[in-house]
């Protein structure tokens, strides 16, 4: 079963009214694609660090410099409405659990992102939220073309400056 559908069947109670799941892919905290490929490790001060130049770059809102808590491994979906983000869970079959963070568009103030190249190919993206902090995703090579249109979609739905 494709993700939008795992979220939408797992969202079916606590959608808005005219709320609709748009994408959905798996994702992994900053660091964890290289660290599953080849075993390195890599801290998450770059990503916060190109968050922080490109909070001066957007729209003038106030977004910490820290970075907000995500698991390992976790599942990230839009809406016509907002973001989420789920912790991952299933015995067998992946799927999206608990609802861990819930953004409307509004609350975007920025976003970057960058492809990585290489053996543990990622797309890395930053997501800053206004009075919260920093969302800092990277998404393995399987999922980088789920992720791409999501960062695209986040992006024209943020409010403009």
């Amino acid at each position: 079963m494709e993700t939008v559908e795992k979220i939408r069947q797992h969202m079916a109670d606590d959608l808005q009214p005219q709320e609709k799941v748009l994408y959905g892919t798996s994702g992994m905290r900053v660091g964890e694609v290289r660290k599953a490929m080849i075993g390195g490790a890599l801290g998450i001060a770059g990503a916060v660090g190109a968050a922080a130049v490109a909070a001066t770059t957007r729209r003038a809102a106030t977004v910490p410099g820290t970075s907000i808590q995500l698991p390992k491994r976790f599942y990230f979906g839009l809406t016509n409405q907002r973001l989420l983000v789920f912790a991952a869970g299933g015995a067998l079959v992946a799927k999206p659990k608990d609802l861990l963070h819930s953004y409307s568009y509004e609350q975007v103030a920025w976003i970057t992102d960058e492809l990585i190249p290489g053996v543990a190919k990622a797309y890395r993206v930053s997501i800053g939220i206004v009075d919260t902090g920093v969302l800092n995703l990277e998404f393995a090579r399987l999922q980088v073309a789920d992720a791409r249109p999501m960062v695209s979609r986040v992006r024209s739905d943020m409010p403009k400056e």
